[in-house]
């Protein structure tokens, strides 16, 4: 989507406007860490906004709203790990009925996204 599209969408609806502000605040709230206080700040605009899918939102992250904070707040992240889970979780579901534990090994050790891993850890272990 062009610059200028998205420029001429804002313009044109008052809601969408409102929209792209609160989801750039929240984007830069996270980026920037800016913290508990800003999180609850963003979380009172949006209210204020009126708008009920932003305010689900809202209601939604209030069932893991020490995960939220932490995510405002701490510079570390278990992104990677997720990221790691979610392949194998992933070439679980596309080898499902095939066969057992050692398939899956097999599959996940061979997984083109595994091997920089694997290299990786060998040149440690050297």
């Amino acid at each position: 989507m062009g610059a200028a599209y998205l420029d001429q969408l804002i313009q044109s609806d008052e809601t969408i406007a409102v929209v792209f502000r609160l989801a750039q605040d929240f984007g830069n709230l996270l980026r920037k860490r800016e913290g508990q206080r800003r999180l609850e700040q963003w979380k009172d605009a949006v209210r204020a906004s009126g708008i009920v899918e932003l305010i689900g939102f809202v209601d939604g992250l209030a069932d893991d709203a020490q995960a939220v904070a932490n995510g405002c707040t701490e510079s570390w992240s278990n992104g990677m790990t997720e990221g790691f889970v979610n392949k194998v979780k992933w070439i679980k579901r596309s080898s499902y009925g095939q066969a057992g534990f050692p398939l899956l090994q097999r599959r996940v050790l061979l997984h083109p996204a595994s091997r920089g891993i694997h290299s990786s850890e060998k040149t440690l272990a050297a």
